[in-house]
Parts: structure tokens; C-alpha cells; sequence
């Protein structure tokens, strides 16, 4: 195997040509081929994919043998009687596409023999919705009046901002919030294994404070410098937001509120990226022009077109201040908190 990956990424396509390469072995050298290129959760997501849900089911077939047949009776039939979503279904389907267009491009395999595999058993994935302007505002209230100060600031700054969650966990009070100059500062983000530069250059920005988000920070770091009094040491990086034990919140955080929320209130589930969604929602309902919409959260104006599809005009600041106009936040009521 340690010759065959040699010679592919050496060129020397000859070699390989008469060699009965498995999918296994294609998509081990498909990641070391891509290695230079790939971010590091690039490289540990593909991994995770093609270990957990296609190398169990196709990974000891030749390459030259995977056909129509073998990816729907062998990996999507299978996956869908597990109850798998066709969403989930595509995004596994353009894993195995990719190492094979891989073969192609590279000359070790003169064609795919398979198309687009057949999902119409497959249940329908749940879409990603906008929540309303009244739902928003109950729950920010909920948060606000009977939760913690940091699961407010969170929904709060998520819905404001349109910050990712990995974004938000990366905010440092040193680099990245600039009262002075009414700005945040985004240019990481942060997973289960720790800060890190964004995915793609687009993903750097410097959002707009608008009031809200500017008292929101204002207060919560009141309540952070009485943390970090005696819990400095848990934040030595001086990440912005915290847990109530002074340290940076997990990956998993904010869905546990979320969810603990949801159940305790009676409220229709949804997931921090709802609040992203919503931000980008009302902008582009708004008018607000799509290549500002896309600078404000960080994605390019194609992936807004292709994925909320909307309106146009005005500028950043305006676009920040906008929110300001649409919903009015109270400061924090620390007295009606319920400790979790």
C-alpha cells in the first residue's frame, strides 16, 4: 500500500493502473494527496464521514467494480433503512464522488461508473427555518428574565450578529471587542479542539456594534470581571464568554441550553445556526444588498443567493443598526435567573 500511494503522488499512474485498488486504499490516498491543502477539520471531518457511514459498507470493493448497483444496494439502501435523511444522504454521497473524480483527474481510473443515487426512499430533511420576529423576542425574554446571563448573552449575540457558534466561543476580550471603535473583530473560530483560523478568507470580518450588542457586551463584562476575580486562572486566554465555574464554554453548550429551554418552556425546537439563519432572514427581507449581507456573516454573496435567495440596499452599519429598530432588549434581570 506504502508503494502505491507513492508512486500516485508521484505521477506515476502506470503503476497504479494494473494495481486492483480498493475504496479503502483510494480514500487513504485521496486524504494524503490533500493533506497541504485541507484545514485541519476538513481533513477530520472527511475522515469521520468515510470511517463512520461508507468504508464499513463499500471500502473492500475494487475500484473499477463500484457501479450503480453497489452504491445503492450496498451503502444507500443500507443507510437509508437506518433512517438516514436525504440531506445527510448527499453529503455522504459527494464524499465517495470526490475521491473518485480524484481517480479520474489523477488517470488511475478511466471513468465513474455511477450517477446520483436514487433517495426516494429516503425521509426528507428537516429545513433550516427563519424563526419570527415575536419568537425571537419570547425567547431572548425567557433567556433574559428566568435563565443565566451567559446562555442571554449567547442567543442574544447570535441573533444580532449572525455569528457562527464556533465564532462566538473564539471572541477574546483583548483582540477582538473594540468598544472604542464600536467593533467586533472576527477572525477564528473554536471546536472541540480549539481556536483556529477560519475555513476561507471570507470568513474574516469586522462586525458593527449597533446599541444592543454594545450594552449587551457592557453588561455581561460587569458580570465577567466578577468571575474572573477569583476564576482567572480557569480563563488564561481571556476568552469572552464563559460558564458560570469561569471557564470557556464547550462545543455542545449552547444546544444543552437550547434544549433544556425548549423542554422547560414549551417552545419549538431549534438549533443556534436558526439564529444565523434568522439575522441573514430579516436583512435580505430588509433590503438590504446581499454582498453586504454576506460580508456581515462571513459567507460569500453566492452561497447567499444559493441558500436564502432575496433582496437588496444600504451599508454594513446600517444593516447592524437595522436590528436595533426591529427588536428592543432589556438589560439582563440577574434577581429572576434559574440557576441550572
Amino acid at each position: 500500500m506504502i508503494e502505491v500511494k507513492a508512486a500516485i503522488l508521484d505521477g506515476n499512474a502506470s503503476f497504479v493502473e494494473n494495481d486492483n485498488l480498493t475504496v479503502e486504499q483510494l480514500n487513504e490516498i485521496y486524504i494524503e494527496a490533500n493533506k497541504t491543502n485541507w484545514k485541519p477539520t476538513s481533513e477530520r471531518n472527511h475522515i469521520y464521514v468515510m470511517n463512520k457511514y461508507v468504508l464499513d459498507y463499500i471500502g473492500r470493493f475494487k475500484i473499477k467494480s463500484v457501479n450503480n448497483l453497489i452504491i445503492q444496494r450496498e451503502l444507500i439502501d443500507p443507510l437509508i433503512n437506518e433512517g438516514f435523511k436525504e440531506g445527510t444522504l448527499l453529503n455522504i454521497y459527494r464524499r465517495v464522488n470526490a475521491i473518485f473524480s480524484f481517480a479520474i483527474k489523477n488517470e488511475f481510473l478511466d471513468r465513474k461508473r455511477f450517477t446520483s443515487p436514487n433517495l426516494k426512499k429516503a425521509s426528507e430533511s428537516i429545513k433550516r427555518n427563519a424563526l419570527t420576529i415575536s419568537e425571537v423576542t419570547e425567547i431572548l425574554e425567557i433567556a433574559r428574565t428566568k435563565y443565566k446571563i451567559t446562555h442571554y448573552t449567547c442567543l442574544s449575540l447570535l441573533f444580532l450578529t449572525g455569528m457562527r457558534v464556533g465564532e462566538l466561543r473564539a471572541l477574546q476580550w483583548g483582540t477582538d471587542i473594540d468598544f472604542e471603535n464600536n467593533l467586533i473583530h472576527i477572525n477564528k473560530t473554536k471546536d472541540r479542539f480549539g481556536s483556529r483560523s477560519p475555513k476561507t478568507k471570507n470568513s474574516y470580518r469586522k462586525f458593527p456594534m449597533n446599541e444592543s450588542i454594545k450594552s449587551i457586551l457592557l453588561d455581561y463584562r460587569k458580570w465577567y470581571e466578577e468571575i474572573m476575580e477569583t476564576c482567572k486562572f480557569r480563563n488564561p486566554e481571556g476568552h469572552v464568554i464563559i460558564t458560570y465555574a469561569g471557564e470557556p464554554i464547550g462545543e455542545r453548550y449552547l444546544k444543552r441550553i437550547i434544549d433544556l429551554i425548549c423542554e422547560r418552556e414549551n417552545i419549538t425546537y431549534f438549533t443556534p445556526h436558526f439564529l444565523r439563519h434568522t439575522f441573514v432572514t430579516i436583512q435580505l427581507s430588509n433590503n438590504i444588498p446581499v454582498s453586504t449581507v454576506a460580508a456581515l456573516v462571513g459567507d460569500t454573496p453566492e452561497t447567499i443567493y444559493k441558500v436564502y435567495a432575496h433582496s437588496f440596499a444600504k451599508d454594513e452599519v446600517h444593516a447592524s443598526n437595522l436590528m436595533d429598530e426591529i427588536i428592543n432588549l432589556s438589560s439582563f434581570e440577574k434577581t429572576k435567573e434559574i440557576k441550572k
